[in-house]
């Protein structure tokens, strides 16, 4: 565009220069007219470049607009970007709060979940068994016959021992406590046979022994003793200790027991059934039965009667005696004291004829205590019947007491009696309760003896009651008789003394 607008000019140029060389004398009006054409292509060009700079203002203004657009449109985009931005960084806020609840959530579930776990932990530990789970089976060790008791014993002290050393492993402990169980249910279970040399008494002989698990042991010799001439044998039974029941060969067994073992051994070789004479409640009683039997006296019988009645049949028997000392003390005395003897008779006699003097004399040799009563009245001289009613009422409260004395402490032993029997019935029902719990209640005849015992103090206590609460009554009849026959002598004394002197005025 410039380069046309000099070449315009340029040729403006040469056609004044034209013109003025062929018109010199219209030069000013053609030098106005040159200025003019000028003033045009100045105008001209001014025109040019302003539509030029027109051109390239709306060029810019366009440009702009583009740009501007571009703007607005990557605003927009950002905008969207942005947006889309904003609503990922608050779904990650909210997906990062729930993830904060959830994990808040867990971590609660987690601490109750650990404390579940130490509950379930200590419960868990709490089923490991301690030493006390074996009693039971010491008991049958110290319970049966001594067989075996070390290998018994050892098998427990490692029992006890791994109770020490796994206390977290209950289920181990439990699996030894079975083992254990079992090793001593199959040591019940043995039939142990052997040849062995056997020791009766002071001599050893070979011979036989037979073992059935811890219940059952008997042995026997293989030949007779050249001086008795019988076998030698012997069964192990329990025996009543101080403290515990022990376990002892015992040799001195009856001849029937003495029959059964050997009848016993001689079967055990080639049968599959043998009766044998075995106590299995391994009761002191019951194998006492097996043993000595002996035909007892009445005074044997007696010793074993004051024996199973326990410590309560001393103080039973100390009151029998003690009632029966008083008992006799109060018959003798009453006996002499009420006896008054003829004189006594005939005072009355006297009185009831009138003869005051003779009864008078009569009197002086009465005795006892209505004897005593004829004296005070008739041989002091009374001021009238209410002096001599004063002096029998001071005599008989006096006397009368006497009298009565000691047949209190007699229906006391009556009473007291019966009630220590009946505790020692309660004391023995509670040791036969021992005794159920430990061997049940399989025996019957062991349940009866067990009753019987324990009724034993009853039995004594009733004893002692009876009689005594007999003599009691007899002796405070005669108390009652004496007393009786001091009022009637009284009377008669009074009635004979004073009324006649009514009679008399």
């Amino acid at each position: 565009m410039k380069f046309g607008m000099w070449n315009v000019k340029w040729g403006m140029g040469a056609l004044v220069a034209a013109l003025a060389l062929t018109a010199p004398a219209s030069f000013a009006q053609q030098a106005s007219d040159i200025d003019a054409v000028k003033k045009r292509a100045e105008l001209n060009s001014a025109k040019a470049d302003l539509e030029e700079a027109r051109k390239k203002r709306d060029m810019a203004v366009a440009a702009r607009w583009k740009d501007r657009e571009t703007a607005n449109q990557e605003r927009e985009l950002f905008n969207e970007k942005y947006q889309e931005s904003k609503e990922k960084v608050d779904a990650l806020m909210s997906e990062r709060a729930r993830l904060f609840e959830d994990v808040r959530v867990a971590r609660e579930d987690l601490a109750q979940v650990k404390l579940q776990a130490e509950k379930a932990r200590a419960e868990f530990l709490s089923l490991a068994a301690g030493p006390e789970r074996l009693e039971t089976l010491a008991k049958f060790q110290e319970q049966g016959i001594p067989f075996k008791l070390a290998e018994r014993v050892e098998v427990q002290n490692k029992v006890k021992k791994d109770m020490g050393l796994y206390k977290d492993d209950p289920v181990r402990i439990a699996s030894d406590i079975l083992a254990a169980a079992r090793a001593e249910m199959a040591f019940t279970r043995e039939i142990q046979m052997e040849q062995a040399e056997l020791v009766f008494g002071t001599s050893v002989a070979q011979g036989s022994r037979l073992r059935l698990g811890g219940l059952y042991a008997m042995e026997m010799g293989n030949a007779a003793d050249g001086v008795t001439g019988i076998t030698p044998s012997a069964l192990m039974l329990p025996v009543a200790g101080e403290k515990k029941r022990t376990f002892s060969w015992q040799e001195n067994l009856t001849p029937e027991t003495r029959k059964e073992i050997g009848t016993a051994f001689a079967h055990a070789k080639d049968s599959a059934f043998v009766m044998l004479p075995v106590d299995v409640l391994l009761s002191t009683e019951l194998s006492s039965e097996l043993a000595n039997h002996q035909e007892k006296t009445w005074k044997d019988e007696l010793k074993e009667f004051f024996k199973n009645g326990g410590i309560l049949m001393y103080p039973i028997v100390t009151l029998f005696g003690l009632g029966l000392l008083v008992a006799l003390w109060r018959f003798l005395w009453l006996l002499v004291v009420g006896f008054g003897g003829l004189s006594s008779r005939r005072t009355l006699k006297a009185l009831k004829n009138g003869d005051v003097e003779k009864a008078r004399t009569y009197a002086k040799k009465s005795i006892g205590k209505v004897g005593r009563v004829l004296k005070t009245v008739l041989l002091k001289d009374y001021a009238g019947r209410e002096a001599g009613e004063k002096a029998l009422e001071e005599l008989f409260a006096r006397e009368v007491p006497k009298i009565e004395s000691g047949l209190t402490w007699i229906s006391v032993f009556a009473s007291t009696a019966p009630l220590l029997g009946l505790l020692g019935t309660v004391m023995g029902m509670i040791e036969l309760f021992d005794v159920i719990t430990m061997h049940g209640t399989s025996d019957p005849k062991l349940l009866a003896g067990g009753i019987s015992i324990a009724l034993v103090t009853t039995e004594a206590g009733l004893i002692v009651a009876i009689p005594l609460q007999l003599i009691h009554t007899f002796l405070t009849n005669m108390a009652d008789s004496l007393r009786s026959r001091m009022e009637s002598a009284g009377l008669a004394v009074l009635n004979a003394l004073w009324v006649k002197e009514s009679v008399k005025e």
